[in-house]
């Protein structure tokens, strides 16, 4: 890469405003931060994603060093999760999300997920004031997690809590709370290996008897069988329930947007869609070059970090008109929160169904929905948290 190229391009914040993403995109489709490149563009983010040139560096390793979790027993756990592997380690530990969760299967869940929606507003108190989070984001993910691996619904709430403690603390990035997060991790994993072992002698289908399956097939080991068991207790619930609390918050704040969903109900996933290009849970998707890797006319040198934002590719004016409005019926687009190639988010399909769910049936039921006062978030350089969102059903 040539001075003249770094000179070209823009200095970006990791947690710029939308306005100076739109001045950066302005000038070109790469920029620099403290942290590497951030790529500003839709189609030049998906490219990379795409491309098995890049890889991801030691994955999730990145955020925990920034998080001064560099040694120790919680970080060696850590290092065995799938977030940190590539090459044949991910494609194989892949295998067993991939046999639950592909397409087909998460299908046959549409039935469970309805169900457990109706349940969740059948339960609400006061219709008229309703914490969005507490009462409805917070446990439809956490409802269904004990579905899938074949545990009482009654745990839901300390799922909820142990859940919340491992994960949200790393992707906001708070030092702060990582005893908390190692505290929860080892309540988590005493959990998982209980149930583990008490799965084994009566295999059922879900997705720890696949596990096991797995293993007894020889395509995992028997520490894995656990690693992968605490994967989906880390992963599968707080992005979800924050990504229900970012849809809502989105097509709530402005009228126009739920009327738009309330003309065309059936639609339900083109809504979710936008509120995944316009609110993204995640914020950014990294990848890491090994080597100098030259993409429309820009060199990234090697041993680079690069930062695809989502944040600013989902507002890419030369891709979507009229980028910052809602708007239903745009042609289909890839969001690119969710990745792409052998590092997507595996457990994107039972998001997306979660998400469509709750927006048709809340449609349906309580069509006069609306926000009480405002509703906020907080962002990190990663991840979005919404922190209050209550509405009224009626």
């Amino acid at each position: 890469m040539s001075t003249a190229q770094l000179m070209d391009i823009p200095e970006i914040s990791p947690l710029a405003s939308r306005e100076d993403y739109a001045a950066a995109r302005r000038r070109s489709w790469v920029g620099k931060s403290e942290r590497g490149f951030e790529v500003l563009t839709h189609d030049q983010g998906w490219e990379i994603m795409s491309s098995k040139a890049f890889d991801i560096g030691g994955g999730f390793g990145v955020v925990l060093d920034a998080v001064d979790l560099t040694s120790g027993p919680y970080r060696e756990e850590w290092n065995k999760q799938i977030v940190c592997h590539e090459g044949d380690m991910r494609t194989k530990m892949r295998e067993p999300y991939m046999r639950l969760l592909k397409p087909q299967q998460v299908a046959k869940l549409q039935g469970d997920v309805r169900a457990i929606i109706h349940g969740i507003l059948d339960d609400i108190k006061d219709p008229t004031d309703v914490d969005f989070m507490a009462e409805i984001a917070w446990r439809l993910p956490t409802q269904l997690y004990c579905d899938l691996i074949s545990a009482p619904r009654e745990m839901a709430p300390w799922i909820g809590r142990v859940t919340e403690s491992i994960n949200p603390p790393l992707l906001m990035m708070d030092k702060d709370r990582i005893g908390e997060s190692e505290a929860a991790y080892w309540e988590g994993l005493a959990f998982i290996e209980k149930h583990i072992d008490d799965k084994r002698g009566n295999l059922g289908d879900d997705f720890t008897s696949e596990l096991i399956r797995c293993e007894l097939e020889g395509l995992i080991s028997h520490d894995q069988v656990k690693t992968l068991a605490m994967s989906l207790l880390i992963a599968s619930m707080d992005n979800t329930l924050h990504q229900l609390g970012l849809t809502f918050g989105t097509l709530l704040e402005d009228r126009s947007r739920w009327e738009q969903v309330l003309a065309r109900p059936t639609a339900a996933p083109q809504a979710a869609e936008e509120s995944y290009r316009l609110c993204p849970r995640f914020g950014v998707i990294a990848r890491h070059a090994s080597k100098d890797i030259a993409i429309n006319g820009f060199t990234f040198p090697a041993d680079s970090w690069i930062w695809i934002s989502t944040r600013s590719g989902g507002r890419d004016e030369s891709k979507f008109d009229d980028a910052d409005n809602f708007r239903m019926g745009r042609p289909a687009s890839r969001a690119l929160m969710f990745g792409s190639n052998h590092y997507s988010c595996l457990g994107a399909t039972l998001a997306r169904l979660e998400v469509s769910e709750t927006i048709r049936i809340i449609a349906d039921r309580f069509p006069n929905i609306h926000i009480k006062g405002d509703w906020r978030k907080v962002e990190s350089p990663l991840v979005t948290e919404v922190e209050h969102l209550r509405v009224s059903l009626i």
